[in-house]
């Protein structure tokens, strides 16, 4: 389980696995390696890609890995990463509040923080940290976050080969035009979905 924290908190949570929001405010590329620095409520961190994204300057990130220190400066070397846009980003900010909040409640009850065992063996594949998340909090979503699973993966299980059409989309969910394109783009920018012809997708 990543557990969702603040910059401030970052070294608390040395080499533990962690998800924060951030905005990036600086991209370093070296040989392999980019090196972001983010912005958030409580200052800056750092995160560490081994990977290639799509990533620009003042785009707002969730990031999952683990919490690193080399001479007692701390970063994040990201395992998953999406890019939040819009209407996206607000819903995920609130549910990241509220996930923090809940945690620290927890902890002041039982006044330790307790250690998370987890044996299970990563099978997410590479930029789908949103569907981990929903399979971890999936009855705490918000709807708009519900929908836009559902369209994923009605695109995954539609897709016969050439694609899923926008229409075919539109009106199985019957949602009005404007707000489905919104998803799509959502899913297109986080690199979730790719646009095999005009107005046809594929789950990547």
């Amino acid at each position: 389980m990543y557990l969702p924290i603040f910059s401030k908190d970052l070294k608390n949570y040395k080499d533990k696995k962690v998800c924060l929001i951030g905005k990036v405010i600086d991209i370093q590329e070296e040989k392999k390696v980019i090196r972001l620095k983010l912005l958030d409520a409580f200052g800056f961190f750092d995160a560490v890609l081994f990977d290639v994204y799509n990533i620009k300057l003042f785009d707002t990130l969730l990031i999952l890995g683990n919490v690193s220190e080399y001479n007692n400066n701390f970063s994040v070397i990201a395992k998953y990463l999406s890019i939040l846009n819009g209407d996206d980003e607000i819903l995920w900010r609130r549910f990241f509040i509220k996930k923090i909040k809940k945690n620290i409640k927890k902890n002041n009850k039982e006044n330790k923080m307790d250690e998370e065992k987890d044996n299970v063996e990563d099978n997410v594949k590479e930029k789908e940290v949103k569907k981990e998340i929903y399979e971890e909090y999936d009855e705490e979503l918000p709807e708009e976050v519900k929908l836009r699973k559902q369209i994923l993966e009605f695109i995954r299980d539609n897709d016969k080969g050439d694609g899923v059409s926008f229409k075919d989309i539109k009106d199985f969910f019957d949602i009005n035009e404007e707000k489905l394109s919104n998803i799509i783009k959502d899913l297109l920018s986080s690199g979730e979905i790719y646009e095999s012809s005009p107005e046809k997708y594929k789950v990547i």
